[in-house]
């Protein structure tokens, strides 16, 4: 069958306990999430140490892998057979065969599951490996959640901790920290475990949560933009301390200054984000990023935005290529910026 959602998945678990499934996707923490609950739902605890095979990177064979499958459940009525981080880079056309085999021929009382967590293969024999699951099983990619979708999650999450965000306050950890689930909810414990009271608020956020570097680099843009010039080179020393690498603060400055710019070119064709989507899709799950870079932007001329790009197409040149120290350069982008928000 084709591939299935996240909600068509959670259907399929509640009333089926074996079949073929590939769990994969950008989403590692909701793969890992579907792999327990399949895998639960497939072994008796009583005797999973007979029931339950696990094979992990590629120390064995797809025969190993049929022979596991099609083998009788021991004191149960299913079995199951995990899979994880199977590479299929090498694969020939007789791998694919027997790999069709193994699903093809997988009995009613086993449960196959293959996950890739540690990586998300885009490769075009695993793209081969898709089709063969929705042909024969259930092939589910678990893409990255949108800036709702996260939020909505943390929500539910914080009312199972007996906590509620305040109005706006989920979607603001959202954009501070990320949208890896795996990284949210480290930082939902801590957010619970430090207010006292019922509510997490956006100073609670600030106050606790560790900020990825996008939202560490945007403040700093912010300053730039508000002309609060030594709080900017305050923030650059800070991830300076912090040993964030200058190719990636630079790299985060061009995206930020690219999403910016890209705001402003829209408003002034007189077009509004919904025409920004269609150019850039990926901004589809980026509401709040892209309203901040629609705040930020508000206050420059398209020319100093286009001198802002300039002094950054520059930076990338220097400190890719000139020996000068990566500090410097960076300290000299900081205040080329400064002047060219101004200018």
């Amino acid at each position: 069958m084709p591939a299935i959602s996240e909600k068509e998945l959670r259907e399929i678990i509640k009333t089926q306990r074996t079949g073929a499934f590939l769990l994969y996707g950008e989403e590692k923490y909701l793969v890992k999430v579907y792999s327990d609950k399949i895998t639960g739902a497939a072994v008796d605890d009583s005797f999973g140490d007979f029931n339950f095979k696990i094979y992990e990177g590629d120390e064995f064979t797809l025969e190993d892998i049929y022979e596991s499958a099609t083998s009788v459940p021991m004191m149960a009525e299913t079995k199951c057979v995990l899979v994880r981080d199977y590479s299929t880079d090498k694969f020939e056309d007789k791998d694919f065969k027997a790999m069709e085999t193994i699903l093809k021929e997988n009995p009613e009382d086993n449960c196959l599951v293959f996950t890739y967590a540690a990586s998300t293969p885009k490769s075009a024999p695993f793209a081969k490996l898709v089709k063969l699951f929705e042909q024969y099983g259930f092939a589910i990619d678990f893409s990255k959640l949108t800036e709702r979708d996260a939020a909505a999650v943390l929500e539910k999450g914080a009312r199972a901790r007996g906590k509620t965000f305040a109005p706006g306050a989920a979607s603001y950890m959202v954009n501070s920290v990320g949208n890896d689930l795996n990284l949210l909810n480290k930082e939902l414990e801590k957010a619970c475990a430090y207010v006292d009271n019922d509510l997490i608020t956006k100073a609670d956020v600030d106050e606790i949560c560790t900020k990825c570097l996008d939202t560490k680099v945007f403040d700093m843009v912010k300053d730039l933009t508000s002309g609060k010039f030594d709080s900017a080179f305050h923030r650059l020393n800070e991830l300076f301390a912090q040993r964030e690498e200058p190719t990636k603060i630079l790299g985060a400055l061009i995206s930020q200054y690219a999403d910016m710019y890209r705001c402003k070119a829209m408003k002034e064709a007189g077009a509004g984000q919904d025409e920004l989507i269609k150019y850039y899709p990926a901004y589809r799950s980026m509401s709040f990023k892209i309203g901040n870079a629609a705040r930020a932007a508000s206050s420059m001329t398209m020319k100093q935005m286009r001198n802002c790009i300039d002094v950054l197409a520059k930076a990338d040149i220097a400190l890719k290529s000139s020996s000068v120290d990566d500090r410097e350069i960076l300290e000299k982008t900081i205040v080329m910026l400064a002047r060219s928000d101004k200018s």
